[in-house]
């Protein structure tokens, strides 16, 4: 089985190939262009490899939460290729797989996600259980469990340090000095999970968001105005 997965749920690019005999990522961390600089990606991933597009059999791609725009590059891109070729596409949660990337971690691992306006994506999962669901939150979310736990918990994700730099002195944590890292493996084998538990994605399917983007923030406030008269 040849597998393309590819994660743009944040301004960290992840991508990578898998075939029965070799594996190649990329992990892009800097000034990138999902939209324009994805497929150019995939192509050189590719090259690398000897491959063709045609020869990929699977794609899995992180369906959030994360950015509005990265998402809807990434999934589109997704379902187009599997579209093009008439093969199966598989989305998995952004915040499960980076925490599947540490699952080692004996402790509680929170995972962080900068969603702006002073908020985090977040979650909190310990020995592969939730401990506090997928949510727009901020580091008083995670406080009271943090004094609870024996070991200090692992802060984890793209933007863990600055979740980190937010929790008030004197909390007890871990910061993954690894992140962001590639987490094309852990979105593989979770995909490949979902696949034999679940299936392929139905054509509907999309990304999950948890907040509200600007666009519909504005019209949701219009039309409560136009309500209120």
């Amino acid at each position: 089985m040849n597998i393309l997965a590819i994660d743009t749920s944040t301004a960290v690019l992840s991508i990578a190939l898998r075939t029965d005999n070799s594996y190649e990522e990329r992990l892009v961390n800097g000034p990138f262009s999902h939209s324009e600089d994805l497929l150019p990606e995939i192509e050189r991933l590719l090259s690398r490899v000897g491959m063709d597009i045609s020869e990929i059999t699977l794609v899995i791609v992180a369906k959030g939460p994360g950015s509005f725009t990265g998402l809807r590059i990434g999934m589109a891109s997704a379902k187009g290729i599997a579209s093009a070729l008439s093969i199966p596409v598989v989305s998995v949660p952004t915040l499960d797989a980076i925490y599947e990337s540490v699952s080692f971690y004996p402790g509680a691992v929170v995972s962080a996600i900068d969603a702006k306006k002073r908020k985090f994506y977040l979650s909190v999962k310990k020995n592969h259980e939730t401990l506090i669901d997928d949510r727009d939150g901020n580091a008083e979310d995670v406080l009271d469990l943090l004094a609870k736990e024996e070991i200090p918990a692992l802060i984890t994700g793209p933007d863990a340090a600055l979740f980190a730099s937010k929790l008030p002195k004197g909390t007890r944590y871990v910061l993954d000095t690894e992140s962001p890292r590639n987490i094309s493996r852990a979105l593989i084998r979770l995909g490949l999970e979902k696949l034999e538990t679940k299936g392929a994605d139905d054509i509907g399917e999309g990304p999950v968001y948890i907040r509200r983007s600007d666009a519909e923030e504005a019209l949701m406030k219009k039309m409560e105005e136009s309500r209120n008269g």
